[in-house]
């Protein structure tokens, strides 16, 4: 984007590098304070309820997003949706993505569908931002794990960006991710593959091999391969993913912890059963501080770990005990008749009598 346009005031751009880890941490931080005194000065000054308080606000609920804080983003979504009239779509959008990253995926797909519906009308269909929405809907389906409407939106969304935006733009690497983790979910794992591949390459040469999308890419593939039995492959990637993720995040970002549990049940495929463990307990703690207990992701750790402990033997208390937290925590998210919730009801069922307990 261009930094001056004819008509808008002048502005000026500084680059300041960084390098050390301690500096980068201070820069996060001054940044964060920034951008909330900003929000809070310029809601003294025009009011809680003016239009450049509520972009001000939405700017400080991106940033909290971003860096994985979605419980003090939530409320000034919700405020800013409730409050704003011009950017209503927009505001619904931003509120389904922090609702999405934060596990709560029920109400994100009632906004998506709704934000989809309004944004057609509007806008029209190969417009950038209802493709937005057609692609958000796409990921949120896949996580309630709808994956035939799933994919059929993911396509929808990587067809329209190839149209209007190219093959190389960061969104349509975006739209080739997502579709790839459809198709891979689905067990067609050969075009998924190719997906995975396409937008890591794609985001290789746009954003850079330490962008935190990059990152993502390259976990992915990771999973894919691993998905493959292509082990050793697919630990070399989930390295580099974790460490690109410690640096450019930091070690409790929501996203460094997903490539902590993903790098951990690789290294228990391979046996490695002590460090999968320790990087188990690190993502379960690290999630239950990020996300909260009730949080899928959460839930998901918890079962690894039960699964690991159970694999090595011993620890059968423990081994109960996260069974049937997982199950409690299913029951809550999606309901006792949901098919997760059943699968996870069978497990600490076909523990129990393995074991002879409860």
């Amino acid at each position: 984007m261009p930094l001056n346009e004819d008509g808008m005031p002048p502005r000026q751009c500084f680059v300041i590098r960084v390098e050390t880890e301690e500096e980068v941490g201070n820069a996060r931080a001054v940044l964060m304070e920034a951008v909330r005194c900003r929000a809070k000065a310029i809601e003294e000054r025009l009011g809680s309820e003016h239009f450049e308080s509520l972009k001000a606000s939405s700017r400080l609920a991106n940033v909290l997003t971003a860096r994985g804080d979605y419980a003090k983003a939530e409320p000034l979504c919700r405020r800013v949706l409730a409050i704003s009239e011009t950017a209503t779509l927009r505001e619904v959008h931003n509120l389904t993505d922090m609702l999405r990253l934060a596990g709560k995926l029920l109400e994100a797909e009632t906004l998506c569908r709704r934000a989809v519906t309004e944004r057609e009308s509007a806008l029209g269909e190969m417009h950038a931002e209802t493709l937005q929405s057609v692609n958000m809907l796409g990921i949120v389906l896949w996580q309630r794990r709808k994956l035939e409407e799933a994919e059929v939106l993911c396509r929808k969304a990587l067809e329209g960006r190839e149209t209007l935006l190219g093959a190389m733009h960061p969104d349509t690497s975006q739209s080739a991710n997502n579709l790839a983790l459809v198709l891979q979910k689905q067990g067609n794992l050969e075009e998924a593959e190719v997906l995975h591949r396409r937008a890591l390459a794609g985001r290789e040469a746009q954003l850079g091999p330490n962008h935190p999308d990059t990152l993502q890419s390259v976990n992915n593939l990771a999973w894919l391969l691993e998905n493959q039995g292509k082990l050793e492959d697919a630990e070399v990637l989930q390295r580099r993913d974790l460490a690109g993720c410690e640096a450019q995040l930091g070690a409790s970002h929501p996203d460094t912890l997903t490539s902590v549990n993903n790098l951990a049940k690789l290294l228990k495929k391979q046996r490695k059963l002590q460090d999968a463990e320790g990087l188990f307990r690190r993502a379960l703690a690290g999630r239950e501080a990020q996300l909260g207990a009730r949080h899928p992701s959460t839930l998901k750790t918890v079962f690894n770990l039960a699964r690991l402990l159970e694999a090595k033997g011993g620890h059968l208390p423990e081994v109960e005990e996260l069974y049937l937290r997982e199950l409690k925590g299913m029951e809550e998210l999606d309901g006792p008749d949901h098919q997760e919730t059943q699968r996870s009801r069978r497990n600490l069922e076909r523990f129990r009598r393995k074991h002879a307990t409860g």
